[in-house]
């Protein structure tokens, strides 16, 4: 137990600069047998790490925002943009393993554990590092120089080549769309026509377009109903004028028939009476043949007038019928100017959907045609959106490992661990080699120190007065 005691409490003494440099010399072949081993193994460690190629690439995304002034892209996102996810699309799965499909790459691990691991072992060789706001470093490690160049001016190609085509996608599919939109919207603007087409013949004479011609249509009727009836007035006036003239006509007639009678009777008497040549026979005959050519003559007054009557009655009939017509024809009228207002708020919610309709299919319209533009343009710029500034050159020297550092740092862990030791040792010693460490481990005075003889002459040291006299009265106080 007291030896166990003294090693901890040589473990726990310090030990200055000089006592270590003393302790290190003491056991220097042993230190440096110990730091030549650990020398060794690490410098056969760093020798043997494989040599690792590094090769970078540089690429440029070009601006597209001067085509913006011409006509708006389908493809929202600007490639540009493309940046802020492009550690992510370039460590992508897809892109990964098409490079390892094209260019054969961990041939070993695939057939050993399959295209999952060859991805992950590919992601953990890859970097990827955004310069600035338009462009992107890709470098490659791997341990053949001509393959990391290889793999690092590729995957930019499949890189551009994959945002290209999904660009190219995207305008494609905004065109389809645009164009299919607009198929709908025509055949429902065609729809929409055909309604109020139906509607218009349907209502025809009562639409609102049609009101101010009904409205002067039913002015004109109007002017010719108040003409119809002067007329008809005039009409009956002569009709009643000839009814009038009839009766006088009939009248004069009778009475002109009822005078030649009594002549022919007169006749005949004087006839009875006289001979034919006799004057007053004559006379009879001359009143008679006068009186039947007034009777005739009146007779036919009366037919022209019997006439005339029938075609005033004829007239007035016609005007009467004319002026029902007019009524019937200003009742229609009226009756569709009556009727516009209902059309034309049922037309105008035909024609409001009509117009939206419209409206939305020359929008649509518009935008198939930039569309069609921005896909020409995204053809077009295909070329020319991603430039590579600096091409991956084959690599000269390792990046890694650094065998001189490599080797540096197994020297100085070597020095370490062989001054730890050489400390270690040191303190785990329990021999004491100076009166120092004798006084401070010995619980009586030291009254001398016996040095090594070796062979040599022996010298005697005594402690100065002062010190003995210090150890004497040291002595009595603890014998006290």
């Amino acid at each position: 137990m007291a030896v166990g005691e003294g090693g901890f409490e040589s473990m726990e003494r310090g030990m200055t600069a000089d006592q270590v440099i003393a302790a290190l010399w003491r056991r220097k072949l042993l230190l440096l047998a110990i730091s030549a081993g650990i020398f060794a193994v690490g410098a056969a460690t760093v020798l043997a790490l494989p040599s690792v190629y590094e090769a970078t690439t540089v690429v440029r995304v070009a601006p597209q925002r001067p085509g913006e002034v011409m006509v708006q892209r389908t493809v929202s996102e600007l490639a540009e943009q493309q940046l802020l996810t492009a550690r992510q699309q370039l460590l992508a799965r897809p892109l990964l393993q098409g490079a390892i499909e094209e260019l054969g790459l961990y041939p070993e691990l695939v057939k050993e554990r399959g295209m999952d691991a060859a991805v992950a072992a590919m992601r953990k060789d890859l970097t990827v590092r955004v310069e600035g706001e338009s462009a992107f470093e890709l470098t490659y490690r791997t341990t053949d120089p001509e393959l990391a160049a290889q793999v690092a001016n590729r995957l930019p190609q499949l890189f551009a080549e994959q945002t290209v085509r999904v660009r190219r996608e995207h305008a494609q599919r905004a065109t389809r769309l645009f164009a299919d939109e607009v198929q709908t919207l025509k055949a429902a603007l065609a729809e929409w026509e055909r309604k109020i087409a139906a509607f218009k013949v349907a209502h025809v004479g009562e639409l609102p377009e049609q009101l101010e011609q009904n409205m002067r249509a039913l002015e004109r009727v109007g002017a010719l109903m108040q003409t119809r009836s002067e007329e008809l007035r005039v009409a009956e006036e002569r009709r009643s004028e000839l009814a009038r003239s009839s009766l006088r006509g009939d009248s004069e007639a009778g009475r002109l028939k009822a005078a030649e009678d009594g002549l022919t009777r007169e006749l005949v008497t004087a006839q009875s009476a006289w001979t034919a040549d006799h004057p007053e026979v004559e006379r009879v005959r001359r009143e008679l043949s006068a009186m039947r050519s007034e009777r005739h003559a009146a007779e036919e007054r009366m037919v022209v007038e019997r006439h005339e009557r029938a075609r005033a009655a004829k007239l007035v009939e016609g005007i009467q019928d004319q002026i029902r017509a007019l009524q019937r024809e200003a009742e229609q009228f009226q009756q569709r100017l009556d009727n516009t207002p209902k059309w034309a708020h049922e037309l105008g919610v035909l024609q409001s959907d009509y117009e939206i309709t419209r409206t939305k299919y020359q929008s649509v319209v518009s935008r198939k045609v930039e569309a069609e533009i921005a896909e020409e343009l995204e053809a077009r710029s295909a070329a020319t959106l991603f430039q590579v500034i600096s091409p991956a050159l084959v690599p000269v020297a390792p990046s890694r490992p650094d065998r001189m550092g490599g080797l540096t740092l197994a020297f100085l862990v070597a020095l370490g661990v062989a001054v730890l030791t050489g400390v270690v040792l040191e303190l785990r010693d329990d021999s004491i080699r100076d009166q120092a460490e004798l006084r401070g481990r010995l619980p009586v005075p030291v009254l001398a120190v016996v040095p090594t003889m070796a062979g040599r002459t022996e010298r005697r040291v005594l402690l100065p007065t002062h010190e003995r006299n210090q150890v004497s009265v040291d002595a009595g106080q603890r014998l006290d």
